[in-house]
């Protein structure tokens, strides 16, 4: 109707009133049994599960919010204040902001919000003025670094994402230390952190691509240390260090990342082909 706020399209969301599919991951839980609650985001209507964020519902609704910190798999933290909406009339950090009632209305490109992320991104990129993806961000927006905090412009912006990976991971071996512009991510006394097992979690996860590491005759090197790399029983490709199998267990597959999708795809054809006409015969010719 005339003057009514659209609804999620098809491809974007679920309509208000419609049933969503709940996610799990890491940083989220299952919300299947949560009712659903009912609102806007820049005006267009959307239902959640209760609990979700703005940002999840700004996303049902293919409405790019712009994010640093924030990582699917990962707990949220809300450290780089990219994400910043307006919700009753404050500003919200939309990654943590939970949206528990119906008749939540979130602005994310209100003049406030653009203030707001303009002034974020002016610290950031002093941080990491480099940084492909905060030098978009900073295009896109119009910001130049602030001359009054661009001090020691090292690439890493303090989200405390690798930190999050390497726990998600197990060996918990770098950490942020310090305080202010002294404030970094380090292992145990500023020293090349012992616990790391060379999994690169904490390189992948990093969204300025400050962590470094390279790979050569079998060794990758990372936080000023060398591990040495096992070879896949199957191909003989060197993808897990031999810290991380040992870290993982005994039972942890040595087989790389393309031998181990194949081994899963036979396991699947072969349960398939139990289940089709004329069984025993596709299974021998698996």
């Amino acid at each position: 109707m005339p003057g009514e706020p659209d609804s999620c399209a098809a491809g974007g969301g679920v309509p208000a009133g419609a049933a969503l599919p709940g996610e799990a991951g890491a940083g989220s839980r299952p919300r299947l049994a949560e009712p659903l609650v009912e609102g806007t985001v820049d005006g267009v209507r959307v239902a959640v599960p209760r609990g979700a964020t703005i940002l999840e519902a700004a996303r049902l609704c293919a409405i790019e919010i712009p994010t640093l910190c924030h990582h699917e798999g990962l707990p949220p933290e809300g450290s780089c204040r990219l994400c910043l909406s307006e919700t009753r009339g404050s500003l919200a950090v939309s990654c943590m902001y939970p949206l528990r009632e119906s008749g939540f209305a979130a602005l994310t490109r209100s003049p406030a919000v653009l203030e707001a992320r303009r002034y974020v991104l002016s610290l950031l990129v002093c941080r990491a003025p480099r940084a492909p993806r905060i030098r978009k961000l900073a295009d896109e927006y119009g910001v130049s670094p602030d001359p009054r905090f661009m001090r020691d412009p090292d690439g890493c912006i303090r989200c405390g994402r690798c930190v999050r990976a390497c726990r998600a991971s197990g060996p918990e071996a770098i950490a942020l230390c310090g305080r202010g512009f002294a404030r970094l991510v380090t292992g145990p006394f500023g020293r090349p952190p012992e616990a790391c097992v060379g999994c690169l979690a904490c390189a992948l996860a990093c969204p300025t691509g400050k962590i470094a590491f390279s790979e050569r005759d079998g060794v990758r090197r990372i936080w000023e240390r060398e591990f040495e790399l096992a070879p896949c029983p199957e191909c003989g490709k060197r993808a897990f260090t031999r810290e991380q199998l040992a870290f993982l267990g005994g039972g942890a597959s040595a087989l790389c990342h393309s031998c181990r999708r194949r081994l899963m795809a036979r396991e699947l054809g072969k349960a398939a082909a139990l289940e089709a006409p004329g069984g025993p015969a596709l299974l021998r010719a698996l």
